[in-house]
C-alpha cells in the first residue's frame, strides 16, 4: 500500500438490471435478474438466446450503443463534480461494432460513418464531454479490461502525475459477440447458471460502470481503494488455467498491494460466467489462497450476464453497493450448487 490514498467520489452504471445506483442496488437485494431473449436486433432464428440486454437508452443514430452506455454511466459519475477529470481510462472490446455491422450490411462505404467504429473511439468520445485535456487511455484485454482500466487508474493516481481519473468500462450487445460466443458453445440456452451442477455456459451480456477517483478524500467518498492485481497466464485464448494460476496471481498481487491479509477479506465477487472451465479454474485459484472458513462469495453475472469489458467495473461498483449497504449479493440462477467446487 503506498502513501496516496484513492477514492471513489462518483460513479455510475447502467446494465439489464437497469440505470443508476439506487435501481442496481434495488435489484441486487432483491435478486432480481435482467436476462431476457435478444431484441437489440433481428437474427435468423425464431428463438433468440437469453442475453442481459440494457434499457432506457437515448436512441441517436449518429451515436453507437458502446458510446452511448459510457455516456450514460459517466454523467451519473460525474454528477456532483464540477473539475474536469485529468485522465480517462477505459476498458472497452467491442467499440462502434454494432454501428458497424449495421452499416455494412446496408453497404455503406462513407468512411466519416465509421468515425467511431475504433475501440478507443469511446473513451476519446468521454474525454471531450468532460474537457479532459490528458490523456484518454483504452484498455481491451478482454473480459479483464474494465478491470485492468481501475488498476491503471490506480497507479496513475499514485504516482501524483493526476488527481481525479474516470475510469471504467463499457460494451454493447452486438452480431460479432452474440454469434461469436454461441459459436465456442459457451452460451448457456436457459441463461446463466455461475456455481450451478447444471450450468451450460455464460449469457452474453452489456452495459457500462464509471467510477470518479481521486487522490484527495472527497467529503462523501463511496469507498476507497485500497489495491489491485494483475495477471496475464497466457494459458489459451478461450480457456482459463486448469489450476487458477492467472487468477491466483492476480488475487495475491492485490492482497499484497492493498498492504492487508488473506484473512481481512470478506467477500469475494467471482468472475463466475458458468462455464465450467471458469468456474473450476476460479475455485482451484480460491481453494489455494484461502483457508477455511473461506470468505463468502458469489457471481452477478446470472443477474448481469457477462458484458465483456465492462464487467470488470460493473462489478468494481456493485462491490461498492455491498459495502455501502452490507449485502452480498446473490448468485442468481444458481439453484444446485456443485458440489466439486
Amino acid at each position: 500500500m503506498t502513501a496516496v490514498r484513492v477514492y471513489i467520489s462518483g460513479m455510475g452504471i447502467i446494465s439489464s438490471l437497469g440505470k443508476g445506483i439506487s435501481k442496481t442496488g434495488a435489484a441486487i437485494q432483491k435478486s432480481l435478474t435482467g436476462i431476457r431473449p435478444l431484441t437489440l436486433f433481428s437474427i435468423a432464428s425464431n428463438q433468440p438466446l437469453p442475453v442481459g440486454e440494457a434499457a432506457d437508452l437515448i436512441e441517436n443514430d449518429d451515436l453507437p450503443r458502446t458510446h452511448q452506455l459510457a455516456r450514460l454511466a459517466a454523467k451519473q459519475a460525474m454528477a456532483d463534480s464540477q473539475e474536469a477529470p485529468d485522465a480517462v481510462v477505459m476498458g472497452v472490446t467491442t467499440g462502434g461494432m454494432l454501428t458497424t455491422e449495421n452499416l455494412l450490411k446496408k453497404k455503406t462505404g462513407d468512411p466519416k460513418l465509421y468515425q467511431f467504429h475504433a475501440t478507443g473511439s469511446v473513451a476519446e468520445d468521454i474525454a471531450r464531454r468532460y474537457r479532459c485535456t490528458g490523456p484518454a487511455l483504452t484498455v481491451s484485454t478482454a473480459c479483464s479490461s474494465g478491470a485492468a482500466a481501475l488498476k491503471i487508474a490506480l497507479e496513475m493516481l499514485r504516482s501524483g502525475s493526476v488527481k481525479r481519473v474516470l475510469t471504467g468500462g463499457a460494451d454493447s450487445l452486438c452480431r460479432l459477440t452474440y454469434y461469436g460466443f454461441n459459436a465456442l458453445q459457451l452460451i448457456d440456452p436457459e441463461g446463466a447458471r455461475p456455481l450451478d451442477s447444471n450450468r451450460r455456459g455464460m449469457s452474453v451480456g452489456e452495459g457500462a460502470a464509471m467510477l470518479l477517483l481521486v487522490a484527495d478524500e472527497p467529503d462523501h467518498a463511496v469507498a476507497e481503494v485500497l489495491g489491485a492485481g494483475l495477471s496475464c497466464d497466457a494459458y489459451h485464448p478461450a480457456t482459463p488455467h486448469p489450476r487458477g494460476q492467472g487468477a491466483l496471481a492476480a488475487m495475491q498481487a492485490a492482497i499484497e498491494d492493498a498492504g492487508i491479509s488473506v484473512g481481512d477479506i470478506d467477500y469475494i465477487n467471482l468472475h463466475g460466467t458458468g462455464t465450467r472451465d471458469n468456474d473450476i479454474s476460479e475455485a482451484a485459484a480460491i481453494n489455494t489462497l484461502f483457508s477455511p472458513p473461506k470468505p463468502l462469495m458469489s457471481s452477478v453475472k446470472g443477474a448481469f450476464g457477462h458484458s465483456l469489458a465492462a464487467a470488470g467495473a460493473i462489478e468494481a461498483v456493485v462491490c461498492a453497493i455491498s459495502i455501502s449497504n452490507s449485502l452480498v449479493p446473490a448468485t442468481v440462477g444458481c439453484r444446485h450448487p456443485d458440489p466439486d467446487l
